[in-house]
């Protein structure tokens, strides 16, 4: 922000001028139905406006613009820059007095907003960080012990190791693994979330055909449950991240599997909203559901509510970014007679060539 004269751009200046010459022309037409002393309050607008925007050095020419320009235009002589009585002259002081001192109160309370705001990123960041630093010691350590701990045993040259026993530590390891790469994952992509740097690259995709390979994919962590789908055969294709979308519809079907007792039914419905300019996504399950007092919470970052299972707390709040880059909505609500129920909705409008 400016601090003085020669800080700021021309251009500030001239939006200086102009934001008192406006304030000039209302001043005339007030004077020109009545003479009120009180018109020269008008002028603290065009200064603190300045102020709060372009800094202190335009303020203080929009004072002494106003102050030049209220002599000249109504301060008998009419026309020159002398004042002929006394009390219009100490008026003018006072004015530009008080202009001055207006916009110092004006940029430092600026920079005090402006400071607070720097206060609450860098609060926010650190708290990124910690909680990042959290799920790093936690998480990450957690699959790696796994892995490390299987590979020593199967290098163990006097082990004595069945084939079972040798495919039981083999998928293992690949379990651990899949669970470090998603998690890794996670974390890139709330990376790019917080810096903003994410941008969705939409064509218009069959969101029955993803669905149905969501659903297909995860069928082994689906194992016991009755996944119940309700797809209108109508449905209109949908400009989407088809990576993106899949990605927050398997996170939604993870958390049903993994936050419900076996055997819960999980139901995916897709909904065409009435005004027909969006499409509703819709994860449902028969479990313990979210608190209302946690329903915005879930979706913050490293927030897993109130449930024991283990998980970095990223997924919610990653799926929530993802559908809101695409100009969506997404909330979690309690499903009839019990439950958590998980929607999103997508626009139909935005697809691309």
């Amino acid at each position: 922000m400016a601090s003085g004269f020669s800080a700021a751009p021309l251009g500030r200046y001239l939006a200086a001028a102009v934001a008192v010459g406006l304030t000039l022309g209302v001043v005339g037409l007030i004077e020109a139905h009545a003479a009120l002393p009180a018109t020269l309050l008008l002028y603290l607008v065009p200064v603190v406006l300045t102020a709060t925007r372009w800094g202190l050095g335009p303020a203080v020419f929009a004072s002494l613009l106003s102050v030049l320009g209220h002599d000249l235009l109504f301060v008998q002589p009419v026309g020159t820059l002398n004042v002929g009585r006394a009390d219009e002259a100490i008026g003018l002081v006072l004015l530009l007095f008080v202009a001055v001192v207006t916009a110092q109160l004006a940029v430092a309370a600026r920079r005090a907003v402006e400071k607070e705001q720097e206060a609450t990123l860098a609060r926010r960041s650190d708290e990124m960080k910690t909680a990042l630093l959290r799920a790093v010691s936690h998480d990450l350590r957690t699959p790696l012990a796994s892995i490390k701990a299987s590979v020593s045993g199967l290098r163990q040259a006097d082990a004595a190791y069945t084939d079972d026993d040798r495919a039981e530590l083999l998928a293992a390891i690949e379990d651990e693994s899949d669970r470090l790469d998603r998690l890794v994952g996670n974390l890139l992509d709330a990376s790019r979330l917080e810096a903003g740097a994410l941008n969705p690259h939409k064509d218009p995709q069959d969101l029955r055909e993803l669905v149905r390979a969501v659903v297909s994919r995860l069928q082994p962590l689906l194992t016991g449950r009755s996944v119940r789908l309700s797809i209108p055969d109508d449905l209109p294709l949908v400009p989407c991240d088809y990576a993106q979308i899949d990605h927050v519809l398997t996170n939604l079907l993870e958390n049903a599997a993994r936050h419900t007792p076996p055997g819960t039914p999980v139901d995916v419905a897709l909904e065409c909203g009435s005004d027909l300019d969006e499409v509703r996504i819709v994860v449902a399950d028969g479990g313990p559901g979210v608190a209302e007092e946690d329903r915005e919470r879930v979706f913050l970052p490293f927030e897993r509510g109130r449930t024991r299972v283990g998980g970095s707390g990223l997924g919610l709040a990653i799926a929530r970014g993802f559908v809101e880059a695409h100009g969506g909505r997404a909330w979690v609500d309690e499903t009839p007679g019990g439950g958590a129920r998980f929607s999103f909705t997508l626009p139909l409008a935005g697809a691309s060539a």
